[in-house]
């Protein structure tokens, strides 16, 4: 055990190097998602009626953007993991890793999570500075939810990492899962219930639930939560699932370590 705790300071160590090595990159990444957020809410000011999150309004926009943020990076971080690792050709050391493949991505998840969890919350902060709404942040509610919540991300995450170790090149369709991740996050899944079912979709609307309409677990109840980690534990099994049949596949054809 001693031995997977080193492995997670190391990934968290990883972390804050590459945050302080290249600190303005990092910061220009801050000032552009801000100003995409601030472009939205300048849209939001003219349109009524913006359909998606649950209660159409200010507090339903910034919660779904943030969400989505989140969303978004989780997915990355998998995928280009892996297709970083295969670049470089070193993406089969982590499989001669004395920890094997799944400690080691699984360490790599928890450490960019609360990385990404930090970039979150100071673009929340901003938002709620810029906008001047208020938010139930009820950190013991939000927690478990957001969790269940990104199971999803991290199953799309591995299933187009698996795609990439075999076509290598599908940066153009990466693309489109961005907006992909979007329709996710906006589906109606508290009201449509077989929206539940979608990757994400039933996170969000149970999040909104919380942040939105102040309500916390007591009121959303454990048996929703359970359902959430269910299809979340789903769509990372399907995910997983991809991936290692893509896994299969490239070693077969000699091209796991090659890009």
């Amino acid at each position: 055990m001693s031995k997977k705790i080193l492995l997670l300071q190391a990934f968290f160590k990883k972390q804050f190097i590459l945050f302080r090595r290249y600190l303005l990159n990092s910061l220009g990444s801050v000032i552009t998602l801000y100003v995409v957020f601030l472009l939205l809410f300048g849209g939001y000011r003219g349109i009524q009626g913006l359909g998606g999150v649950e209660g159409n309004t200010v507090e339903g926009l910034v919660v779904s953007y943030v969400l989505w943020l989140f969303v978004l990076t989780t997915y990355q971080d998998v995928w280009y993991t892996l297709r970083r690792e295969a670049q470089e050709g070193t993406l089969e050391q982590l499989y001669m890793s004395v920890h094997g493949f799944g400690w080691v991505m699984g360490a790599n998840v928890v450490a960019s999570f609360f990385a990404n969890l930090i970039l979150v919350a100071t673009l929340l902060g901003a938002a709620l500075f810029t906008t001047g709404v208020t938010l139930n942040l009820d950190l013991l509610s939000l927690f478990p939810v957001l969790i269940g919540t990104l199971l999803g991300s991290l199953g799309i995450g591995f299933a187009i990492g698996g795609i990439t170790l075999v076509l290598k090149r599908i940066d153009s369709y990466t693309q489109v899962m961005q907006f992909l991740l979007i329709a996710l996050v906006a589906a109606p899944a508290g009201r449509v219930l077989w929206m539940r079912l979608l990757p994400c979709s039933y996170g969000s609307a149970l999040i909104s639930r919380i942040m939105v309409k102040g309500q916390n677990l007591t009121h959303i109840g454990l048996w929703n939560v359970f359902v959430l980690f269910a299809i979340g534990l789903v769509h990372l099994a399907l995910g997983y699932g991809i991936y290692k049949l893509c896994e299969r596949k490239a070693m077969l054809q000699g091209a796991l370590g090659h890009y």
